[in-house]
């Protein structure tokens, strides 16, 4: 004797039909049938015993009394084969080998028949197989894959090549070349006539055309052509791995003609201030309302002291930069402003003997303005000590001394460089 208890059961008052959660009652190889008992399970003990009646499916049964007390997702077990009898046994046992059997010809259909085979796993999923004639029908055709699908891989002729492995191509080859020696790419396409030219020529300073300047930093070099002649775009890519390393940008070349250097304007050259306006970057720091601040890479080790109301103290630098680009040296303090463009404070500086910059705001109204527009504040007068709005920032440009991290950095890369190119001469 055994007992089948997977899953949960629910039935109501006075009802004959339980159903189950999570049950394959229907499984004949259990030995679910007439007779066999029920016993509903709670935490003081047992709290009902029927008797089956007729299994209906995997998740309904018909009892042969009505329920004396419902239950709800209630655990259970079924005693099946609760006599020895030669019917019972006879029975599970038919069951057992008709599944069998079932599988059985279940693969040999999948490995000798023609279409999808159906099969019901051992726990009672529904699953269709494909048969091994049905797949080899479906597998793609080798000539529907183009001729890429024949070639091998490797550096001779004809190969597909690999990462890092080299090819010399002639005009007749489509190839990528991949130089241990002098790292570079070269693209062969065929033209509209036939002949085949170079798309993407070795990085490396194009002969005969001007290269952008280092600027302490260092480029690689791209070379993209057109259809045709020496016409060409030049791309040069910054490599330095850390700090501001310079931009993308490029020229065209006609022969050795070069058009004007066109520069990109991204993170690094360029900064967003208090009003949402981007500006050429250069050392500057964000300072907040509680004294809190951002610095960028070239104003890296400077530091700022909330000092009192309105007053804020910039250390570790050399004073206010003098850039045109931000208005010359009283220029480089970009200041919170409202949605109508007014500057929301009045701004005061004072520069210390050491190169540290002191920083005052003040309150600033607008009474001519409309009443949305006066920025008035409880508590603040016309051109009060004020601290800067919580929720904007004030944006000072400075000058860096020579010992800050950011020029010690390029001053490392100008000398490594130096080295490099003495190494190669």
């Amino acid at each position: 004797m055994s007992l089948y208890a997977t899953g949960t059961i629910t039935g109501a008052l006075n009802a004959t039909t339980i159903s189950g959660t999570g049950t394959k009652w229907s499984d004949a190889k259990l030995g679910i049938t007439n007779g066999s008992v029920l016993f509903i399970s709670s935490n003081a003990g047992v709290d009902g015993v029927y008797q089956v009646k007729r299994v209906i499916s995997d998740t309904s049964i018909e009892l042969a009394q009505p329920i004396y007390k419902a239950f709800t997702n209630s655990k259970y077990s079924i005693l099946v084969a609760e006599s020895a009898s030669t019917a019972a046994w006879s029975n599970q046992l038919s069951a057992s080998l008709g599944y069998y059997q079932a599988q059985m010809d279940g693969w040999q259909q999948i490995m000798t028949g023609t279409g999808d085979v159906a099969l019901t796993a051992p726990d009672g999923t529904k699953i269709t197989i494909k048969s091994f004639t049905a797949l080899d029908k479906d597998k793609a055709d080798k000539s529907a894959l183009g001729t890429a699908a024949g070639v091998n891989t490797g550096v001779n002729k004809g190969n597909i090549l690999l990462n890092k492995q080299a090819y010399n191509f002639t005009n007749s080859d489509i190839v990528a070349k991949a130089d241990a020696i002098s790292p570079g790419v070269n693209i062969m396409a065929k033209l509209f006539d036939g002949s085949y030219d170079k798309l993407l020529g070795p990085d490396g300073p194009d002969a005969g055309v001007p290269v952008v300047g280092q600027n302490g930093t260092g480029y690689s070099y791209a070379t993209c052509y057109s259809l045709r002649g020496t016409n060409r775009t030049i791309l040069f890519v910054p490599y330095a791995t850390s700090g501001n390393s310079g931009s993308l940008c490029w020229r065209g070349a006609f022969g050795n003609d070069a058009t004007p250097l066109v520069y990109t304007r991204d993170t690094r050259n360029t900064t967003v201030d208090s009003s949402g306006f981007i500006k050429t970057a250069s050392p500057i720091i964000k300072i907040f309302s509680d004294g809190s601040f951002e610095t960028n890479d070239e104003s890296e080790g400077a530091q700022v002291m909330h000092e009192s109301v309105g007053v804020y103290r910039i250390n570790n630098i050399l004073g206010p930069h003098s850039d045109k680009a931000w208005g010359g040296i009283d220029g480089g303090f970009e200041i919170p402003k409202d949605r109508n463009g007014q500057r929301l404070l009045w701004l005061d500086y004072e520069v210390d003997a050491d190169g540290s910059i002191l920083v005052k705001t003040y309150h600033r109204t607008y009474p001519d303005a409309p009443v949305f527009a006066r920025n008035i504040k409880d508590g603040y007068a016309e051109s009060d000590p004020i601290d800067i709005p919580s929720d904007q920032f004030l944006s000072v440009r400075v000058e860096m001394p020579q010992d800050s991290i950011w020029n010690l950095a390029q001053k490392a890369a100008q000398e490594e460089m130096a080295q490099e190119e003495i190494a190669e001469e």
